[in-house]
């Protein structure tokens, strides 16, 4: 395993899934934003977490059981530089490349085995294995995040004719899916991909749509303090059903409080109460003893809230 070597200032197949709105980490603007900063030589850099660590870990495990379970023995996992596409600004980073002899792979849930698009997939030449790692239950169409696209885009720069995506579900199941080069996904990359750099390189920024409020604080980042602005007279209806929701939301956590309350007079010092079906969990909660800390000076810093705030005005 060689890790990340593609570059980051550009689309790469591993945010291939964000770009194109199908990943449930990112959306579309928090990654051209991170591509913009790191243009400008802002970026922060993430160190991953647990779960990518376990995926790093366990990536030359699952690629070699791939291997073995599609009889591929030509391959390489020390591939430490980046395929960059002979025309789009594209690159990406392999786990691994393998070299096909012509076997004919068929679908075989028994074995773990599903060929995406036909029920059978020649493996011809060089083509890449993608490993990943997840905490979701077992599927027989992996998500397009969790995969497919970047093996879509590594195919696209390698020119290869197949690759194979080895998933890894909660630790106990692993599957094998080998696609072969999609027309209409390589088209719908080809466009993402095109759209992204122009994006990168427009003067305002052209941002995508916006689509949460993390999105809008992100977008709209520069507030203008001075002038208030007269929405639309739809959005009056908005902002009324924005104050009754919330007064729906006190309501019901008012409520929820109060049978709280009930509950636990009733229960006084059991942990644990039985209300007909129902099981009724008031358990301690304990922490362990922290030393003292002191925390270090930070500089001041301005950030859009995520929420907004509203109220009727009185004439």
């Amino acid at each position: 395993m060689v890790g990340k070597v593609t570059d980051d200032c550009k689309a790469s197949g591993s945010i291939i899934p964000a770009i194109m709105g199908h990943s449930p980490y990112r959306t579309p603007n928090e990654t051209l934003k991170d591509v913009l900063d790191h243009l400008a030589g802002t970026a922060n850099e993430w160190g991953g977490n647990e779960a990518t660590a376990w995926g790093n870990t366990l990536e030359p495990i699952l690629i070699n059981e791939a291997a073995r379970r599609l009889g591929v023995r030509d391959f390489n996992t020390e591939i430490d530089y980046a395929l960059k596409h002979p025309t789009l600004p594209l690159e990406v980073s392999l786990d691994c490349e393998a070299v096909g002899k012509g076997q004919r792979v068929r679908t075989d849930p028994s074995a773990g085995i599903f060929c995406m698009g036909s029920d059978e997939v020649q493996l011809n030449g060089p083509g890449a294995i993608e490993a990943k790692v997840t905490s979701r239950k077992p599927e027989e169409l992996p998500a397009l995040g969790r995969g497919p696209l970047q093996l879509q885009a590594q195919m696209m720069c390698g020119g290869y004719a197949w690759g194979a995506l080895a998933i890894l579900y909660r630790g106990t199941t692993m599957r094998v899916f080998i696609f072969e080069p999609h027309p209409a996904t390589v088209k719908a990359i080809t466009d993402a991909v095109v759209d992204f750099d122009e994006r990168l390189r427009s003067d305002p920024v052209r941002w995508y749509s916006v689509e949460n409020s993390a999105d809008a604080c992100l977008v709209y980042n520069q507030p203008d303090e001075e002038e208030p602005k007269v929405l639309e007279p739809a959005f009056t209806d908005a902002a009324k059903e924005f104050l009754l929701l919330k007064e729906t939301i006190k309501d019901g956590q008012d409520a929820l409080s109060q049978i709280g309350t009930e509950i636990q007079k009733e229960m006084g010092n059991h942990t644990l109460a039985i209300a007909g079906q129902y099981e009724i969990r008031w358990p301690m909660r304990r922490s362990k003893a922290t030393p003292e800390k002191i925390i270090p000076a930070k500089p001041a810093t301005e950030k859009r809230q995520t929420t907004i705030a509203i109220k009727e005005i009185k004439k």
